[in-house]
């Protein structure tokens, strides 16, 4: 089914002073968190850039479970190749591999964040430079007493999920500040989509009853830490503002996707969004 636009009143879209176009040729390098983001955000940005969203593209390249540091590797074949194929591309999507802190902690997470920004900024765009945003992900919704995910940390496992989403952002900011702190001179400041933050207060807002018809975290997930549509619509929410330094506000409400949230949870998710993402230094919307 097709999604289209219905009219909604709500708040007028503020200005960021840092909009990039709509018509932005992206590649999203990541794994399992990033495949389901591509099909909402595209409509999203169709319909809130019409006809400048002409010649828009975003393409995955991902492998499950993957780190940044396995897709650098050059033995790495796939479909859309974001370390081989960036000169086609005008903006870098990437992420790592979740628990973020397992990752910086074995998997040069650090390192491989800085290798990907360079090679953007060296190769892509027609070797004018393409610019890198960090989409920070998140743990799993069960996390706390009881966790007995034997892929997961350990010494981290039984904390408590709304917790360790502040623990998972301190390291996911970590691996950031090392990337703006030594990037070549000239190149814009990586961003990062504070994926953490925004579940965090989407938890909040569950606790405190605040939330249109949700009455758990699980509502927005299928399994234990991947997102459902509506989970999917509101993380695309966040991409839409900081690789596109708009106010989510401005997306036209939406309908017509199984699963995708009403039209109250639309409004109350943009502005969630924009609360949080304008209130962080690195969203790239102050």
């Amino acid at each position: 089914m097709t999604a289209f636009p219905f009219m909604t009143v709500g708040t007028v879209r503020a200005e960021t002073g840092r909009e990039r176009p709509f018509n932005l040729r992206i590649v999203m390098s990541g794994h399992s968190l990033t495949d389901p983001i591509p099909y909402p955000l595209t409509i999203m940005v169709k319909a809130a850039g019409g006809a400048g969203s002409r010649g828009m593209v975003i393409d995955s390249s991902t492998i499950p479970g993957s780190t940044a540091k396995l897709r650098w590797q050059p033995d790495i074949k796939l479909p859309v190749d974001a370390k081989l194929d960036i000169a086609k591309y005008d903006t870098l999507v990437l992420t790592e591999r979740v628990p973020v802190r397992s990752a910086l902690q074995w998997e040069e997470a650090r390192d491989y964040a800085l290798k990907w920004f360079e090679h953007a900024w060296k190769q892509g765009k027609s070797g004018n430079g393409a610019e890198t945003v960090y989409y920070a992900s998140w743990i799993g919704v069960r996390s706390g007493p009881g966790n007995t995910d034997p892929y997961d940390m350990p010494d981290e496992r039984l904390i408590p999920f709304r917790e360790r989403l502040d623990l998972e952002m301190r390291t996911w900011q970590d691996i950031a500040d090392f990337v703006n702190q030594n990037r070549p001179s000239g190149s814009p400041a990586m961003r990062v989509i504070p994926g953490p933050k925004i579940m965090a207060a989407v938890f909040d807002a569950i606790s405190a009853g605040t939330a249109p018809g949700l009455t758990a975290m699980q509502d927005l997930f299928e399994d234990e830490i991947h997102v459902n549509a509506k989970g999917a619509f509101l993380i695309a929410l966040a991409h839409f503002a900081v690789i596109y330094g708009q106010d989510p506000r401005g997306v036209p409400g939406l309908r017509g996707e199984a699963g995708w949230p009403s039209a109250d949870q639309q409004a109350w998710m943009k502005e969630l969004v924009w609360d949080v993402v304008s209130a962080y230094p690195d969203g790239g919307l102050t």
